[in-house]
């Protein structure tokens, strides 16, 4: 029966089913039975143990009956006597366990049966408070005891409320007083015994405990009844603050008592005579127990801080102020009690915090285990959370295995971090175990699909984190109340309640009437607050103007009169509105301080003074309200109508009277804030301020707005009065509600930041403010507020003036006070870590404080509190400091990591791209492994492979200098990340990094190990591998002195696992820059009206303030470059310092940069400006300029860019420059030197300091100082004193040059373009309108350019081809400084033709005189140009015709690039290890055949190989058998070539041409040299007088692609032209980067002469296209003996020259002008060399095809040649694909297919672009696997050269189109006709259909001959078309089919043969024509169809002739 009724209990509360019905049984039928059964004689005790359990058992269910019985008072009784019985017997061991059994069981009754035992509730009240009075009497029975503690029990678990009398329903009767009268009787019994404990030294008696564990559960009961209450009486406010009244007495109560208990511990405490037994609680450590654990301090006074803190939210403003007052005596209590239990309150140095502070601690784990194997279909997910935890790590058992990218595991953190696994663990996608750092929470989940599963997963989840801290009571509770208190002023500081809620603009009708909070009246109009009724009264004028409304002032009358006489505009009567028009005019006057000063004197004066203007004005715009009142009347009154309302109360007129009565009782601006007011909302201007109503305009409104035109702006108080009057939302009730919530928010947040300085107070220790409760506080007063505002003052306008001052000060308070505390902790070096981290929090507050928008009141706080000191300091303090640990790195590991680089750059430079090589490695096993390797190695080459770098702290790029880290894969940081600790995800303290610097002057890549620094050469560095391998660039030697530097790595000196100091530090920056550009921007907007309190002073001061920190940080950088940094001699804090400046060099520039203000606000900024135009300022960014005080490069850059900037603003003085220059460079003073113009010693700096650029071969330095100067060119100040400087040095050339005079030069004509860092360019992205940009980053081989938007700040990768860089050209040159051009460029050439030595500069000035010469003459007119410019072409012509002995395939650019990183001034005398491309031909291929040739015989060699296909080597051997002599040589050639189309040499001179033949295979630079530049081509021209007898010429056949195209003219669309000039750049980019490389850094002096001669032709070449594309012709002729060429037949020559320069369309002008302009008989001769250039052979195509489709396994390669092609052009057919990453097709110049190489694969049409390749032979192969195939490959093979066919054309071409009177004078037009006609049959294509169109102008001409002269025969023989007829009819045949278009060699015949039928008939020659153009055999087979015609149609008439005759004779044999 007992273990029934056990199990009946348990199942009754479950809600399973009961075994036995217990209905019957009573409490008097178990009395009974107890009885009964307890007789017995052998087992009664037996009996009444079970007995007692069984009435145990079933209490539950007696209880639960309505009527109880009196036997349970005997029970109760019975019980008791047990119980007391026991406690006076003898309890020695002869005691009976059963005995004992029965008093437990006994004892257990008396506890669970309360309900029982004391049925009535009212008894069960009374038992508990009488028992509660005697609590802590000594009682003699026990069971009284046990009484109280059932009694306790029962209102504890089973009815707490049952004592509360709590209503489940609040209504307005219900009294809280008995409720607070229960809770106070068991706070003040928990008080009494917790005093009496204390006095006594006695331990808490049992009774206390079931009292304080009753209380807990009241106080549970009491705040869930609260919160209840909240929730459902959310509409009632009184209810509400019923509750929080009574909630707020309740706390007051707890706390007093508390405060009472803790003061008699203090008091007991600091007793220096404790009581005995105190003493010895004390002694034994007695009293942690006593206070910790037994105490209602411990329990029910912390359970009500935590209960609290749920309810703050809940609660109104007022009540958590009442709160705070409250609390904050209980946390001054324990403060004061906390010194002297130091056991029990730790302070943050204590060493208990360290003890805990371990974050590998576990907390929990997690086994995890799939199903194995798992089902199909599955979608698990779990979620591991653990407060507290730092890391989780996952532990993955060997077996988990699932199917491959379908079924997966996928882990996502915190941060949104995932991690997905598959296929098997331990694999590179699966590894053993995993590590999730920082993040308390991990989500896991499984996927699968519906295919196949594997064995599933198991996995442990382990999560790590900070142990659990084990604190005393009292100090948690003290904790808990700091918190609570952040917590309640964070709430207080709230104002979401104030702000808009934008979700519900458009919720609800009502809404839509709601004013805006975010106007701008809030901050103007009503910014100074509804007043009160007596300070209305105090105000003189508010009287008067309330009088003068009402009539009852007569000087108010007075007034009114004279404004109604100056009145002039429509008077309309309406008597009712006169009383609203004079409140209005009333608030005008009010509301504008002017009008306010007027009315006043007038007053004081008792009307004798004169009224402003103003105040007429506002009584004309209050006039004009009338119309608008009755204009809204009307519309009032027609709506009323419509809507029957015929009681409309709301009257317009009164509703304006209303609002202007309102306007009165604001309280009116002592100073404007109308102007000029920046608006809340930024693209709004305050000026501008429109009513949100929008209605049709009205006459009325026309009127209105005419009469007040001009008014509202000299008086824009006027527009805010009308706006807030017309704007029917701003209603009184609403606008008082919300100025009345504003105001109370600005009195309780000025409280809240006033108690937290009084908290800040009571908590310090020792002026400390780093401990742990001040900490918890400001964590939570931040932490919780929902919003943050920009503003302290943020939406509380209108509060008033007074409230927003006080504010001001509490919250400038509270940020002081924390500033103390923070200064007086000096250094954090030795700090404990505990301390360190609060201090970091602290300051992170103070920091989030600082971050706000400051207005110009604000600005006497920030001077006094010395803010931009305060935040750079703290810049400066929370810098992450480092120290040095030399490499331990060995040198045969580091020589072993070099050979693997170098290999692996050998295969990248193979030309295989990055990515491809990248994959290639990354595909391979053991590329895990060396990961890492592969990473450093991206890193050190990363220049070479072009690859960007970004930092992995910002994420900006990295172009340069950067930090690494040698622990991790792959992380880098920049050197703002790097000060700032920053620490990116799985890098660690201890982590070791590299400063990645210096460069290896040979391989180019950063240097990662040891450094050899050599003692002689200029900044020169090698690393150890290459210093080994004695790989040495030129110019260094074995010989010189090199000294090594061991690799220094880098550790944090100062570990921590916060990222608190990486915040502080990034986030104080940011609020430093944002405040300095606040006070540079500032300045210039602060309204006139603040001048009297000289805000624009103070202003200027703290931007003053923020430009000498600026300045200080700059002036105290460490020099990187020293071998020993001596930083144990320096303070902690002097080092931070250098650290900081050290690594903030860039970004102190760029704000810098940013201050300087644009030129257009200067004028406005008045002396603020002198900020930077001081000398100070100016004379220090010169000294950093010059790198004369340690700086980076960069640094350098930028410190020149801002002295550029500052040279351009007008407000700084010329003066004040020179004197710095002075200053920096220790030149003379200069009022010593008296220069003729100010600035002018500046200049002569700044063309100095070019020429020095120039000389440390600084292409980027030097490229920066030439646009300096341009710029400055164009300013007003400096354009004299540059154009002075600039004529002097332009006058002095050829008298003694130097580096000054080439930089000056530069100036003039301009640099190169140049992608340096920091370029400003101007861009197209994406088909947009052009941009502006800086260059961050460029690659020359992928021709794009990293580049940052200057107006979005976005960075885009760009072609190059949409960038242009943004130069200014400087335009001074006049006819005195071209007449020194051209002197100097002929002198320079008449010492080239003489045979004379000169200097590299003096070439390089040649190439720029001409550079600078062509620039002038593409902007002059022709008639502004002097005839001695003209006079010098025959030297131009010399100096064009020159070769440029480089590969035609260079651009000028490049060259002028080559030439200036080559320059090196002082090395002229140093022996060098130069190999010339002689040189190294030689060693290549043996002997060249031009080797040892002046340069007329190399172009005459050159021009027969082209020419006539001769090889080289032959031409050499016949030259050398010619006596070495070219005119021989050539009658050879004409000779030989007399009687063979093609010349073939002997077998002897094939034996001699052996030695200078060159080998199949050669390198591909030098096959690239069959297209060198050797200048002018000669020509031989040859026998033409067999072609004007022959008449057996045969046409060439068409190829089959010509046929294909459906264009007449086959010219090159944009996307070829496009992809051609693509090709030519990569071309020239690519020789530049080789010719660096086989250069060094500094060339020779004899190559670099070489590279600028080439530059000078180049521009001659440009120069004399301009000047012939402007010839005057009415002054000057060209002849041959002008342009310098012994023959008029070599003009076609030099024009074949400049037709290869880059100028098209001036190249066509130049034509046209030496066809005018040369003499008539130069003509025939001209067109001869033209026929001849348009001979020119033609290659042939040819056309490489695969299978289509191709096969498996194929293996294709072949050798193509076609000799005598300088480059081969590769064509696709659009139809071109093969398997992406299969099949393969590879052409490349070399047989070993790496030179040159291209690969070809996949579907993409876009990948089978068209390339060329250089030289006559191209290698190509094809591989397939044994998968599927595609359609295959197929691309067309054509020769290219650079050929003169065009040349010739253009010549003809324009010829044929001048007048026919010279053209028939002076051509044989025979002649022409015939060289025409053989050179249309022997070329194809397009050069065929220009020939074909010349053919027709010759004809054409021939038509209009005929028509001007008497001679009627023709000049050309039409018959020598035959060959072309001939082609026409076989061409004809092929394309008979007339459904589709022709081709286009059709169609240009079809009209060719046209045109010449056409002139035949014309000339009555047709016969003859038709004749020639047949052969014999076509005119008999003609001759004979007409006699069989003749005979057939005689045979039909029966008539006989001579034909029948012979047809029938013919077929009778």
């Amino acid at each position: 029966m007992v273990d029934f009724a056990r199990d009946q209990s348990d199942r009754r509360q479950t809600g399973k089913k009961t075994w036995l019905n217990v209905t019957d049984i009573t409490t008097e039928f178990l009395w009974k039975s107890y009885c009964d059964l307890k007789q017995m004689v052998y087992h009664g005790v037996t009996c009444q143990i079970l007995m007692l359990q069984l009435f145990h058992g079933l209490l539950p269910q007696l209880v639960s009956k309505a009527n109880i019985q009196e036997s349970s008072s005997e029970w109760f009784s019975h019980l008791c006597s047990l119980v007391d019985q026991s406690h006076n017997a003898d309890t020695d061991s002869s005691k009976d366990e059963k005995d004992r059994t029965v008093i437990q069981m006994a004892s257990q009754l008396i506890l669970d049966g309360a309900s029982l035992f004391f049925p009535d509730k009212e008894a069960r009240r009374k038992q508990l408070f009488s028992m509660m009075d005697n609590v802590n009497v000594s009682e003699e029975k026990p069971s009284v005891s046990l009484i109280f503690q059932s009694l306790c029990q029962f209102y504890s678990n089973v009815e707490p409320s049952g004592l509360l009398n709590l209503p489940f329903t609040l209504n307005k009767e219900f009294d809280f007083q008995p409720t607070l009268a229960v809770l106070e009787t068991f706070l003040t019994v928990a008080a009494k015994e917790f005093a009496i404990a204390i006095k006594s030294g006695g331990d808490i008696p049992e009774q206390s405990q079931h009292l304080i564990k009753l209380l807990c559960s009241l106080q549970i009961s009491l705040f869930s009844w609260i919160e209840q209450q909240f929730d459902s009486q959310s509409g009632d406010a009184d209810q509400k603050e019923l509750i929080q009244e009574m909630l707020l007495k309740y706390v007051k109560m707890v706390v007093k008592k508390s405060n009472d208990s803790i003061q008699i511990l203090l008091d007991n405490v600091k007793d220096e005579l404790p009581t005995a037994k105190f003493a010895i609680m004390m002694s034994s450590n007695k009293l942690l127990e006593v206070v910790l654990d037994k105490t209602y301090l411990s329990s029910s006074v912390r359970q009500m801080v935590l209960l609290l803190s749920h309810l703050v939210h809940k609660l109104s403003n007022n009540y958590r102020l009442s709160l705070l007052n409250y609390l904050m005596t209980l946390t001054q209590s324990m403060r004061d009690l906390s010194p002297h239990l130091p056991d029990q309150f730790f302070k943050l140095d204590s060493n208990y915090w360290m003890s805990v502070a371990s974050d590998d601690v576990v907390l929990r784990t997690w086994d995890i285990e799939s199903p194995h194997s798992y089902e199909n279909n599955q979608q698990a997910t779990q979620v591991f959370s653990c407060p507290g935890a730092t890391s989780f790590v996952v532990d993955f058992d060997n077996k988990c295995e699932t199917e491959k990218r379908y079924d997966y595991l996928l882990f996502t953190d915190s941060r949104g971090n995932k991690m997905q696994f598959d296929q098997k663990v331990g694999t590179d996608k699966w590894p053993k175990n995993v590590t999730f750092r920082g993040s308390h929470r991990l989500t896991f989940l499984f996927h699968s699909d519906g295919s196949n599963v594997e064995w599933g997963y198991k996995f442990k989840v382990t999560a790590k984190g900070f142990a659990d801290v084990q604190l005393s009571a009292l100090f948690d509770l003290h904790l808990a109340a700091c918190k609570l208190l952040g917590k309640l002023s964070a709430a207080v500081l709230d104002r979401q309640h104030l702000m808009p809620n934008e979700m519900d603009f458009n919720a609800v009708d009502k809404d839509k009437m709601a004013i805006d909070l975010k106007s701008d009246l809030w901050s103007t109009l009503l910014k100074g607050g509804h007043m009160e009724s007596h300070m209305l009264k105090k105000s003189k004028l508010n009287q008067f103007l309330l009088e003068m409304i009402s009539g009852d002032s007569q000087l108010g009358q007075q007034l009114l009169k004279s404004c109604a006489d100056h009145y002039v505009g429509s008077n309309l009567k309406k008597p009712d509105l006169d009383i609203t028009i004079l409140t209005v005019f009333s608030a005008f006057v009010w509301h504008c301080e002017p009008l306010r000063e007027s009315v006043i004197q007038f007053v004081e004066s008792n009307g004798s003074s004169e009224l402003d203007d103003g105040i007429h004005s506002a009584y004309s715009y209050a006039e004009s309200m009338r119309l608008y009142i009755v204009d809204q009347r009307q519309k009032q009154k027609i709506a009323d109508e419509k809507d029957n309302n015929v009681n409309n109360a709301n009257d317009i007129g009164e509703v304006v009277k209303e609002k202007a009565e309102f306007l009165l009782q604001i309280s009116a601006l002592e100073k404007s804030y109308f102007k000029n007011k920046p608006s809340r909302r930024s693209s709004k201007n305050i000026v501008s301020v429109k009513s949100s109503t929008q209605h049709k305009k009205t006459p009325a409104d026309t009127e209105r707005q005419f009469s007040a035109s001009g008014i509202s702006e000299k008086f824009p108080e006027f527009k805010f009065v009308t706006e807030f009057i017309k704007e029917s939302k701003w209603t009184k009730s609403s606008v008082i509600k919300v100025l009345d919530d504003r105001r109370k928010q600005a009195r309780n947040t000025t409280e809240v930041y006033e108690f937290c300085i009084k908290f800040v107070d009571m908590s310090t220790d020792d002026s400390s403010i780093f401990e742990v409760i001040i900490v918890l506080f400001l964590q939570e007063l931040l932490g919780q507020q929902s919003c943050q505002c920009q503003h302290y003052l943020d939406w509380l306008e209108g509060c008033g003036i007074q409230l927003e001052n006080n504010l001001r000060q509490a919250y400038c308070g509270i940020i002081k006070r924390l500033l103390e505390g923070i200064q007086h902790l000096q250094d954090s070096r030795n700090l404990n870590k505990s301390v360190k981290t609060a201090q970091e929090m602290i300051q992170a507050t103070f920091i989030h404080l600082l971050g706000v928008n400051w207005q110009s009141f604000d600005l006497d706080f920030l001077l006094e509190a010395n803010i931009p000191n305060l935040l750079i300091q703290t810049a400066k303090g929370s810098v992450a400091m480092r120290s040095e640990i030399l490499s331990d790195i060995t040198e045969v590991e580091e020589l072993k990591e070099y050979d693997q680089y170098m290999t692996w750059l050998n295969e990248h430079k193979n030309d295989v791209s990055f990515s491809d090589w990248y994959n290639q490695i990354k595909s391979t096993s053991k590329f895990k492994e060396k990961e890492k390797a592969v990473q450093m190695f991206i890193a050190k080459f990363c220049d070479l492979l072009e690859v960007d770098i970004w930092c992995d702290g910002c994420g900006k790029s990295l172009p340069g200098r950067r930090y690494r880290c040698l622990q991790c894969t792959d992380m880098d940081l920049c050197a703002t990340c790097y000060a700032g600790g920053v620490m990116p995800q799985c890098h660690l303290d201890d982590h070791h990094l590299i400063y990645l610097m210096y460069k290896c002057d040979e391989c180019n890549a950063f240097i990662t190990g040891r450094r050899v620094h050599c003692c002689i050469c200029d900044d020169f560095d090698l690393c150890f591998g290459c210093f080994k391998k004695e790989h040495f660039p030129p110019g260094h030697l074995d010989s010189h002195s090199t000294k090594i530097f061991p690799l220094m790595k880098f550790q944090n000196t100062q570990k921590s696992d916060s990222s608190l100091q990486s915040y502080i530090h990034q986030h104080v920056w940011l609020l430093f820059a944002s405040f300095t550009l606040q006070m540079a921007g500032t300045m210039p907007s602060v309204p006139t009206e603040h001048t009297e309190d000289n805000f624009v002073a103070k202003a200027g001061k703290l931007h003053q303030q923020c430009i000498d920190q600026l300045m200080f940080c700059l002036q105290d950088i460490p020099s990187v470059d020293q071998d020993v940094l001596e930083e144990t001699e320096k303070s902690f804090a002097k080092q931070k310092e250098e650290e900081f400046s050290l690594h903030s060099q860039e970004r102190i520039m760029g704000l810098l940069g940013a201050m300087i203000p644009k030129e257009n606000t200067c004028s406005s900024l008045s002396g603020s400006i002198h900020s930077f135009s001081s000398e100070k300022f100016l004379t220090r960014l010169f000294d950093i300029a010059r790198g004369e005080t340690g700086h980076e490069s960069n640094t350098q850059h930028l410190a020149m860019g801002l002295v550029a900037k500052l040279l351009h603003l007008s407000s700084v003085p010329t003066q004040v420059v020179d004197n710095a220059v002075c200053q920096s460079a220790n030149i003379q003073s200069p009022v010593s030197c008296q220069p003729q113009l100010d600035g002018e010693i500046t200049i002569n700096f700044l063309f100095l300091f070019g020429a020095m650029c120039l000389e440390r071969s600084g292409i980027d330095w030097a490229s920066s100082m030439v646009s300096i100067l341009q710029d400055l060119s164009s300013s007003a100040i400096w354009s004299p004193v540059i154009e002075k400087y600039i004529s002097k040095q332009i006058n002095h050339l050829g008298q003694n040059d130097n580096l000054t005079s080439v930089f000056t030069l530069f100036v003039v004509s301009g640099f190169p373009e140049v992608m340096s860092i920091g370029k400003q360019v101007r861009y197209s992205y994406e088909n947009s309108e052009p941009r502006h940009g800086v260059v961050l980053n460029h690659f020359p081989d992928k021709y794009q350019t990293f580049l940052l938007d200057a107006k979005s700040r976005r960075r885009r990768t760009v072609r190059d081809e949409y960038i242009d860089c943004i130069m200014t050209e400087v335009s001074i040159l006049n006819e005195e400084h071209v007449t020194k051009f051209t002197s100097v460029i002929k002198d320079t050439v008449a010492k080239i033709q003489q045979g004379s030595s000169i200097t590299v500069e003096e070439t390089w000035i040649l190439s720029l005189c001409l550079k600078a010469l062509h620039k002038f003459l593409n902007k002059a007119e022709a008639c502004d140009i002097s005839d001695e410019i003209f006079g010098f072409v025959q030297q131009l012509s010399y100096l064009a015709g020159l070769g440029t002995e480089f590969s035609k395939q260079w651009m000028l650019k490049d060259l002028e690039v080559l030439s200036l990183m080559l320059y090196t001034q002082d090395k002229e005398n140093v022996e060098k290890k130069f190999k010339s491309p002689s040189t190294k031909q030689e060693e290549l291929l043996g002997h060249d055949p031009k080797q040892g040739l002046d340069n007329a015989a190399k172009i005459c060699l050159q021009t027969l190989h082209d020419d006539l296909n001769i090889p080289l080597s032959v031409v050499r051997v016949m030259y050398d058998m010619n006596n070495k002599d070219t005119s021989e040589l050539l009658a050879t050639v004409r000779d030989n070539l007399a009687d063979n189309s093609n010349f073939i040499p002997s077998e002897e001179i094939k034996k001699m041409a052996k030695k200078w033949e060159k080998p199949l295979v050669a390198a591909a630079e030098v096959i690239a040299d069959k297209g060198m530049d050797f200048g002018i081509q000669m020509v031989i021209m040859p026998d033409t007088t067999k072609r004007l007898t022959t008449y057996d010429w045969e046409a060439l056949p068409e190829e089959e692609d010509v046929n294909m195209s459906q264009k007449l003219i086959k010219m090159p669309d944009n996307d070829v032209v496009h992809e051609l000039l693509l090709q030519q750049r990569a071309k020239s980019s690519k020789l530049l980067r080789k010719e660096l490389d086989s250069q060094g850094k500094s060339g020779s002096r004899d190559y670099l002469n070489k590279v600028n001669l080439a530059i000078s032709v180049l521009w001659a070449r440009h120069v004399l296209m301009a000047l012939l594309s402007d010839w005057p012709r009415e002054r000057f002729e060209i002849t041959h003996t002008i342009l310098g060429c012994k023959e008029s037949g070599v003009i076609p020559c030099i024009l074949d020259l400049l037709n290869r320069t880059e100028c098209q369309d001036m190249f066509t002008k130049a034509v046209k002008n030496v066809i005018r302009s040369c003499y008539h008989t130069d003509l025939q001769s001209m067109v001869s060399t033209s026929c001849y250039f348009m001979e020119e052979n033609h290659f042939s195509t040819v056309i490489i095809d695969s299978e289509h489709p191709y096969s498996d396994n194929a293996n294709n390669s072949d050798t193509i040649q076609i000799e005598g092609a300088a480059y081969l052009s590769i064509k696709f057919d659009d139809r071109c694909v093969t398997e992406e990453g299969c099949d393969e097709l590879v052409i490349s110049s070399s047989s070993d297919l790496q030179q040159d190489r291209h690969a070809f694969s996949g579907p993409t049409k876009r990948l089978w672009k068209s390339f060329d390749i250089p030289g006559d032979t191209l290698y190509y192969k094809f591989t397939s696997d044994c998968s599927s195939t595609d359609w295959g490959y197929r691309f067309t093979v054509i020769a290219g050269k650079v050929g003169r066919f065009d040349t010739g054309y253009l010549i003809l071409n324009e010829l044929l189109s001048a007048d026919v009177d010279m053209v028939y004078r002076n051509i044989d037009m025979c002649k022409l006709w015939s060289c025409l006609v053989y050179v249309a049959c022997k070329q194809i294509s397009r050069q065929r259909l220009k020939t074909l169109q010349l053919l027709l102008r010759v004809m054409h001409t021939q038509s209009r001959n005929l028509q001007r002269k008497d001679s009627s025969s023709l000049d050309i023989d039409l018959s020598l078309l035959k060959p072309l007829w001939q082609l026409y009819r076989n061409l004809s045949k092929d394309s008979a089919d007339f459904s589709s278009v022709a081709p286009p060699i059709v169609r240009a015949l079809t009209e060719l043969f046209m045109v010449a039928e056409n002139l035949a008939d014309e000339y009555c020659i047709v016969t003859e024509y038709l004749a020639k153009l047949q052969s014999e055999e076509e005119i008999r087979h003609t001759a004979f169809q007409g006699i069989v015609n003749v005979a057939a149609v005689s045979a039909s008439i029966g008539l006989t002739n001579q034909a029948y005759n012979a047809v029938i004779g013919l077929m009778k044999k």
